[in-house]
C-alpha cells in the first residue's frame, strides 16, 4: 500500500512490464473501475484481480438473491422496507450554528423522523439534491465542485434459445476489446457519437444462465453485454420522462443493432434466436438508481476519490451518515462493505463484530462447470424448472 497507493496501473505496469500486449492483457479489466488505466488505481485494480484469481462468485439466484437475503434480514429485526418511495429532502434542525438531521420527507409529503438518517445514495444526489447549499460548509461544497463520477454504460440483456457453450460459451467473463492501448480504447469508449463506428470499442460480455445453473431451463440462456460510455451522448433526451419519445426508442435500436454486431462475432448466429432483448441506457441508470450523470460507480475511481479522500461514511450533518459504492468501494463487495463500515461507525463498535456469521450460516462453493458436484437440492430445482418448460412447450 504504501509503495504502490499514489500511483496508476498504467505507470506501475510500465516499471516491471515492458512486452505491449502483457500489460494490456494485465489491464483489460480496467472497466471494473471504468476508468482508463492511466487514471485508474493500480492498488484498486490488484484487489479486485486478486479477488477473481481467488475465484468470481456468482450467487445462486443472481444479484436478487442478495437484495432478498438483506430484505429477509431486515424484517426479522421488525424492520420496514418501503420501495417505490421516493425521498424528497432529507429533513434538517439547526441548533447551536449545528445542523442536526432529524427524518426525510417523502415526495408525497409524508415525513418520516428518526434517531439515525443513512443515505446511499452518491454524494452529489445526497448533499446536492436532498439537502439545501446553505446547509453545507464551504469546505464540503469546495470538495463537492471537484467531485467527478466514474462513467454510464449501455446494458443489453437478452435471452436466446440456444446452446451458446457450442460457441465456447462457459460461465467466465468475456473482456472483448482490441488490441491496443487501453487508454486509447478507452477515449473512444467516451465519443458522443455513439453510431459513429461500427461495433463499440471495448465489450464486457456475460451468461448469468450458465454462472447459475439453477436458473437455466434447459432451452434458454440470458446473456448481458455492456460497454462504458460518455452520459453526453444522451444530450437530447435529458428531460423526457418514463414517456419515452419515439426518437429515443429508435436510438435504442440502432445501438442495440451495433450491439449485434460484436455479439455475431463471439457467438455466432445468436441474432435468429433471441426471444427477449432489453436495452438499458444511461437515463435507465439515472431513473432506477438515481445517480449523478448515470455513473455505474458512484465516484469516479481515481486516485483523488479513494482511501483518504473518499467521502466518509459520517457527515458534517450530526445524525446523518452515507455508505454506499462512494465511500468505501464499488462494486457488490465494496457498497456492500461500506454498510458494515457505516453500522459500526453509528453503533460505536469494531467492524469485525458485525461479520460474525450466525451458528446455521454455511456458505457452499460449488464449480459451475463441474454438474457432478451440484448438491440434491440445485439438482431438484434445476429438474423442476426444465419440466417446467417442458410443460409449455407441449401445452
Amino acid at each position: 500500500m504504501g509503495k504502490y497507493a499514489p500511483f496508476s496501473l498504467k505507470r506501475v505496469l510500465g516499471w516491471y512490464i515492458k512486452d505491449p500486449l502483457l500489460q494490456r492483457i494485465l489491464s483489460i479489466q480496467f472497466g471494473n473501475h471504468g476508468l482508463a488505466p492511466s487514471k485508474a488505481s493500480f492498488v484498486l485494480h490488484a484487489a479486485i484481480m486478486y479477488h477473481y484469481h481467488q475465484g468470481g462468485f456468482y450467487p445462486v439466484g443472481g444479484g436478487g438473491a442478495i437484495v432478498k437475503a438483506m430484505t429477509n434480514a431486515i424484517k426479522e429485526k421488525k424492520g420496514i422496507v418501503r420501495t417505490g418511495t421516493a425521498v424528497k429532502r432529507i429533513l434538517v434542525e439547526k441548533k447551536k450554528q449545528r445542523y442536526k438531521a432529524v427524518g426525510v420527507e417523502l415526495a408525497n409529503g409524508e415525513q418520516i423522523v428518526a434517531h439515525c438518517i443513512i443515505s446511499n445514495a452518491d454524494p452529489g444526489i445526497t448533499y446536492q439534491k436532498l439537502l439545501k447549499e446553505d446547509q453545507l460548509s464551504n469546505r464540503l461544497k469546495k470538495k463537492l465542485a471537484k467531485t467527478t463520477y466514474s462513467c454510464t454504460s449501455l446494458m443489453l440483456f437478452l435471452t436466446v434459445a440456444m446452446d451458446v457453450t457450442k460457441a465456447g460459451i462457459d460461465s467466465g467473463n468475456i473482456w472483448r476489446i482490441a488490441n491496443k492501448d487501453m487508454d486509447d480504447v478507452y477515449r473512444d469508449m467516451q465519443k458522443k457519437d455513439l453510431l459513429e463506428d461500427e461495433e463499440f470499442a471495448g465489450m464486457f460480455i456475460s451468461c448469468t444462465s450458465l454462472k447459475d445453473p439453477s436458473s437455466f431451463d434447459g432451452k434458454h440462456h440470458t446473456i448481458k453485454a455492456i460497454t462504458y460510455i460518455n452520459y453526453d451522448a444522451f444530450e437530447a433526451f435529458f428531460g423526457e420522462n418514463l414517456e419515452r419519445s419515439e426518437s429515443y426508442m429508435h436510438f435504442k435500436e440502432k445501438i442495440i443493432a451495433k450491439f449485434m454486431v460484436t455479439l455475431e462475432k463471439v457467438i455466432p448466429g445468436i441474432s435468429a434466436h433471441i426471444v427477449q432483448r432489453e436495452l438499458g441506457t444511461p437515463l435507465t441508470n439515472t431513473h432506477y438508481i438515481n445517480t449523478t450523470r448515470g455513473s455505474v460507480y458512484g465516484t469516479e475511481k481515481s486516485l483523488r476519490h479513494i482511501g483518504p479522500f473518499a467521502y466518509k461514511t459520517k457527515s458534517e450533518i450530526e445524525h446523518l451518515y452515507l455508505c454506499g459504492a462512494s465511500i468505501q468501494s464499488h462494486g457488490v463487495a465494496g457498497a456492500s462493505y461500506s454498510g458494515v463500515q457505516t453500522a459500526a461507525k453509528i453503533l460505536g463498535c469494531h467492524q469485525e463484530d458485525l461479520l460474525q456469521p450466525a451458528d446455521d450460516q454455511q456458505v457452499q462453493v460449488y464449480e459451475a462447470e463441474d454438474a457432478s458436484a451440484y448438491p440434491a437440492w440445485m439438482r431438484k430445482k434445476i429438474a423442476i424448472k426444465q419440466t417446467k418448460i417442458k410443460r409449455i412447450k407441449v401445452s
